[in-house]
């Protein structure tokens, strides 16, 4: 040994409650929300046993679905999870009384009906696509037995009712009783992280650009973090009245946040292209007042590490920003002279995007701030300085409660659904095993429920994980501690060990599907029935029919057009081609949130992995394709208020409107037909705009332009930033199919 002294001695010697406490601080919402959860579930197996329930086991599972660390969302869960139970059951009862005599056209029946109800739990998001899951599975559950006993389909509809509204109706009470967690500490505390990554992003950029690799990463870790607030905003709703004022207020702020976040991508695009030549010098003239900006960001954010608001942020924004117009004038002016066209352009493109971008910030850190202050946030007042801020108009309120998906993706989920149902029927009815319909409607639960998950076949691997474990858990439990029982009280007691495995796995978001496993599983093999003896064959032969049903489903996901298929990855890269036709074309009014919140959700689905060679190269396309619909919505914005605050265009300014009508329109066909030889045309009539612009008179109307800019250098600006865009199409050779997604090349920094 290398010292003396003893590893027990030394161990021992540690001082005990130091190295206890920081663990116990850290796992306390872990070990709060396990312990309600396990209580939950032996009151509920107390009650189902007092009231001579026929299932137990059903009830204690429908805690362990239902139950989750904060109360909104046990209450929003429960509320669905009721909902789908008495659909299913109810179509559950027409099918069987439909079908009494014929068991195929039942199980046809069932299959569509299944197969709608996943096509709808993929189609929508959060507990409404729970609600489907639920009302697709639980025909199964009632329906599947009660073709078996026609005669008594009312009684095992309401046996299984009973046992979920009992699990349902203890979970929601311990949650609500028990140390309760409101949905509002859970929803600031998101927000604060969402606004201190977004800070630290921030302040990367302005300290010379974030390369293209980590800004995918950060890119999507921005969507997923927004798409978990908005789930928290909607699981609220159920918690209080002061949460629903709130609802609304806080998807105004996502809308803000996705908004600065487009922005600061222009930004960081064009202060990466400053640090190489012919702009450096534009660059060097930048770097001051990004060093300036970036240590305010840097304040900020140790300000609101310690406190949640951002206190005087905002004020210390406008500042600055008061400082940048007073600053930017003289400077524009004493390097005119030196600085060639492209140059000044480049110049300009700065002002403008750094101008949008502190803006923006400046919004959502009031949005933000009025949030965690619980006050109401109507109008901002604002200084006049800030043009952008009259173009909230344009922006509203965005969701993520409705996704953003393509047909043919429920349409793959209910296809699925439907062959498992027919291949573990057809099991069942060959073979005639007893187990075979627990086989068959656990294959149905695992099929539906996956078809939401992002990564099925991952869930499914982690599913029988969890199957494994339950079912030697079950064999432990049933075949050494049940018989050395009696009485509730010691059947609670030596449950307790088994019960807290779930919901601790379940505090651990990298592993969902073993948490589900284990679950769903364990109680279903092992607590005893109040009108069935406990049959331990039984216990042997269901677990074999659910090993084979996990299997076959997990089979199924892996051949029948598995995630990311080539047919899915076409259709959804085509709707994001869609969404420029919508920039193109839609009215003005709400369309950049609506363009913000559906690409970002294209884009969480059609990339899995940032780092693989055909995701990367997706995401590239996708994030030009943001870029461009960006320039885009902006250009259309700023020729709409010209138009608005001048009763009629100077004759040159109608020729320039006209001509960038006219190339928009060539934008639009552009990608409504994905059609590459088109891309020409295009460029040539935004060139021909950009001509146009350029032989307008220097003009400076403050209720028209921002006064740093005035409304000839904005136009030029974004009409310069589409052709970038579209020039960095056309250099790569595609097919018009792929057009644009089959660029390998490093383009979409060139603007």
């Amino acid at each position: 040994m290398n010292s003396p002294i003893s590893p027990i001695k030394s161990v021992r010697s540690l001082p005990r409650w130091p190295l206890l406490g920081p663990w116990l601080k850290e796992q306390r919402e872990t070990w709060i929300f396990v312990a309600k959860t396990v209580l939950a579930a032996l009151l509920t197996l107390w009650l189902a046993y007092r009231f001579n329930l026929e299932s137990p086991s059903t009830a204690v599972i429908t805690v362990f679905i239902v139950m989750q660390s904060r109360n909104g969302m046990v209450l929003a869960k429960g509320f669905y999870r009721a909902l789908g139970t008495l659909v299913g059951s109810a179509v559950a009862v027409i099918l069987v009384a439909s079908f009494v005599e014929d068991r195929i056209l039942f199980l046809i029946g069932l299959a569509l009906w299944v197969g709608l109800c996943t096509a709808g739990a993929r189609y929508y998001r959060n507990f409404q696509a729970y609600a489907f899951v639920l009302a697709g599975y639980t025909a199964a559950l009632v329906g599947l037995p009660a073709a078996l006993d026609p005669l008594h389909t009312f009684d095992i509809t309401i046996t299984r009712v009973s046992d979920v509204l009992l699990g349902i109706l203890i979970a929601s009470l311990v949650s609500a009783i028990v140390l309760p967690q409101s949905m509002r500490g859970l929803l600031l505390s998101t927000s604060q992280l969402r606004f201190e990554h977004f800070l630290e992003t921030t302040e990367r950029v302005l300290n010379g650009g974030i390369p293209r690799k980590d800004w995918s990463r950060l890119h999507l870790n921005a969507i997923n973090e927004m798409v978990k607030l908005d789930s928290y905003r909607s699981s609220g709703l159920f918690e209080s009245a002061r949460a629903r004022q709130q609802h609304l207020h806080v998807q105004q702020m996502i809308a803000e946040m996705m908004a600065a976040a487009s922005s600061l991508h222009l930004l960081n695009t064009h202060i990466r292209r400053m640090q190489h030549e012919p702009f450096c010098v534009v660059g060097d003239c930048f770097k001051p007042m990004l060093s300036r900006w970036s240590e305010l960001i840097d304040e900020a954010r140790t300000t609101i590490a310690q406190s949640p608001t951002p206190l005087a942020l905002y004020a210390r924004l406008e500042t600055l920003y008061a400082e940048m117009h007073t600053e930017i004038p003289p400077l524009r002016l004493q390097m005119q002279d030196s600085l060639t066209a492209e140059q000044l352009l480049s110049f300009d493109t700065a002002v403008l995007l750094l101008s949008r971008f502190l803006s923006e910030l400046t919004l959502f850190s009031h949005r933000y701030d009025a949030l965690h202050n619980d006050r109401s946030l109507v109008t901002l007042k604002m200084s006049g300085r800030y043009f952008f801020h009259q173009e909230r108009e344009y922006y509203q309120a965005a969701s993520f409660g409705k996704p953003k998906t393509e047909i043919i993706q429920p349409l793959i989920a209910a296809l699925r659904s439907i062959v498992v149902v027919a291949l573990m029927s057809a099991f069942w009815l060959t073979t005639a095993w007893p187990s075979g319909i627990s086989a068959t409607i656990i294959a149905v639960v695992i099929s539906a429920l996956f078809s939401t998950f992002p990564n099925p076949v991952a869930s499914v691997k982690q599913m029988m994980i969890g199957f494994m474990l339950a079912f030697s858990g079950a064999i432990l439990f049933s075949f050494f501690v049940l018989p050395q029982i009696q009485g509730f009280t010691l059947l609670a007691l030596s449950l307790i060990p088994f019960l807290l495995i779930a919901p601790y796995i379940l505090s651990y978001p990298q592993w969902p599907g073993i948490a589900a496993g284990y679950g769903i599983f364990f109680p279903q093999l092992t607590i005893p029935d109040n009108l069935h003896a406990f049959s331990y064959s039984g216990l042997i032969n269901n677990g074999i029919g659910e090993l084979i049903a996990v299997g076959a489903v997990g089979i199924a996901f892996m051949v029948i057009m598995p995630v990311g298929n080539w047919l899915e990855q076409h259709r959804l890269f085509r709707a994001l081609q869609r969404q420029i036709v919508a920039a193109c074309r839609r009215s003005l009014k709400g369309l950049r949130s609506s363009f913000e919140r559906d690409t970002r959700e294209l884009l969480r689905q059609m990339v899995t992995n940032p780092t693989s060679g055909q995701d990367a190269t997706r995401l590239r396309a996708a994030l030009r394709m943001q870029d461009l619909g960006e320039a885009v919505i902006q250009l259309r914005i700023l020729l709409t208020r010209i138009g608005n605050d001048r009763s009629a265009f100077s004759p040159p300014e109608a020729e320039l409107n006209i001509a960038v009508d006219k190339a928009i329109h060539a934008l639009e066909k552009l990608y409504k037909t994905a059609n590459i030889t088109q891309v020409n045309d295009t460029i040539t009539a935004f060139n021909q705009s950009f001509k146009l612009a350029g032989n307008l008179p220097e003009t400076n109307r403050d209720t028209s332009t921002q006064q740093l800019l005035d409304f000839k250098r904005l136009v030029l600006i974004y009409i310069h930033l589409i052709r970038k865009l579209l020039h960095s199409i056309q250099s790569t050779p595609s097919s018009a199919q792929q057009m644009p997604a089959s660029s390998t090349q490093d383009t979409h920094h060139a603007s």
